[in-house]
């Protein structure tokens, strides 16, 4: 299998062709790489990517890794849930509107990248006034021998929809250097109700490198968790947009370094409706040789009136060479805003809850635990599965 730096476009677009992907998909693909071999690297300074070269990343031309949980009997109400690769034969129409423009593909090189070279992916429709009230869970899986993957995740929720979503992304057996690139774009319909949670349990060498977008339509309401535990390095772009008047967004979210992990978040609370509301609110802890990095932004459009929006970032170092960076911003290009704010803390935790707690004769690393687990309770407690709850509170656990 070639690696990025033999691939070409014609390569792609006679890969696309094999695979009778549409014409259309096949411009898009070759289009997409055309500029990824053109564009210089993006400037991200807190993003240590030295050790990622083109010449180690072989990317497969077939899914490799996607697993997918529902009820069948959701079918009978129209909700489709199936891989990328099908749905571009048997949903096209829900497709080809929908596909790169919520997470632009020709944003910079990475996302190029992943919009050339999707393999794995995964198209989830629901219809108007359709409810799935059990989550459904989809998982990502870089399996034993590969070297990279590049899932593509479309959501749809047509008017008054309600749906709960778990997506993951975990590897096995990945003993060196390997590339995790997703993309997800999430439309929520006008009424329509979403609560998705995105977990990050990458094994060591892996980097994932990845886009996600939840655009939001008139009095949507967007319930947003994201957890990201592991991994070598993480640069993750989110964005919640609030497009239409009245939507609302509730995101929180957890990350947890050790070791020599390199976890960046980049996440936008974009308001472009009026009346529209945001809350952003992400927990962080690093500890041994760890760097995490949160860069978050509110950007209120010009044709946004009316906004309520919050963003805020906080910080536990368990230990001294431990580093997070929190860089909160605003920009607005509005005179009518209703409230907009944003908050960062960081620090050792606080030795007075740890006196408080030994004097009641909790051992110290008992406390710590006990700390360190409920500044995270936020973001599990949103876990809508039990047993998933557990197994992250586990690994949570194991990294103090």
């Amino acid at each position: 299998m070639p690696t990025l730096g033999l691939l070409s476009s014609d390569m792609i677009a006679a890969q696309a062709r094999a695979a009778n992907e549409p014409e259309w998909m096949v411009t898009w693909r070759a289009e997409a790489w055309d500029f990824f071999a053109q564009a210089a690297p993006p400037k991200w300074r807190r993003t240590q990517l030295a050790e990622l070269q083109q010449e180690t990343i072989a990317p497969l031309f077939k899914a490799q890794g996607t697993a997918i949980q529902w009820d069948k009997a959701l079918e009978s109400k129209g909700v489709v849930f199936s891989s990328l690769a099908a749905a571009l034969h048997t949903h096209e129409d829900l497709i080809r509107p929908h596909i790169g423009t919520a997470v632009n593909p020709l944003a910079h090189k990475f996302s190029a990248m992943r919009a050339a070279l999707w393999q794995d992916g995964v198209l989830l429709y629901v219809p108007r006034n359709v409810e799935v009230e059990l989550p459904l869970r989809l998982s990502y899986t870089l399996a034993d021998g590969s070297r990279a993957m590049f899932p593509y995740t479309i959501v749809i929720l047509e008017q008054h929809a309600r749906l709960s979503l778990v997506e993951e992304y975990t590897s096995r057996g990945i003993p060196e250097t390997a590339l995790v690139a997703p993309t997800t774009e999430l439309f929520i319909g006008p009424g329509a109700e979403v609560r998705y949670l995105t977990l990050q349990q990458q094994g060591q060498g892996v980097y994932q490198i990845g886009g996600q977008v939840m655009q939001l339509g008139r009095d949507a309401l967007g319930k947003w968790t994201s957890i990201a535990l592991g991994g070598q390095l993480q640069h993750m772009e989110l964005e919640a947009r609030m497009q239409g008047d009245g939507s609302r967004i509730n995101w929180v979210g957890a990350t947890f370094g050790n070791q020599q992990q390199n976890l960046v978040t980049v996440p936008w609370l974009r308001h472009i409706g009026t009346n529209t509301e945001s809350h952003l609110e992400f927990k962080t802890v690093v500890t041994d040789k760890s760097y995490s990095v949160f860069d978050g932004m509110i950007k209120i459009e010009h044709e946004s009136h009316s906004t309520v929006t919050r963003l805020e970032e906080h910080a536990i170092h368990l230990g001294s060479e431990a580093r997070s960076d929190s860089i909160p911003g605003l920009m607005i290009d509005t005179n009518d805003v209703a409230r907009a704010g944003h908050a960062s803390t960081s620090g050792q935790v606080d030795e007075e809850q740890l006196f408080y707690m030994q004097a009641r004769g909790i051992r110290p690393d008992e406390a710590k635990r006990l700390i360190v687990m409920g500044f995270f309770e936020p973001a599990l407690a949103a876990v809508p599965l039990e047993a998933l709850r557990e197994s992250l509170e586990a690994a949570i656990e194991a990294k103090i």
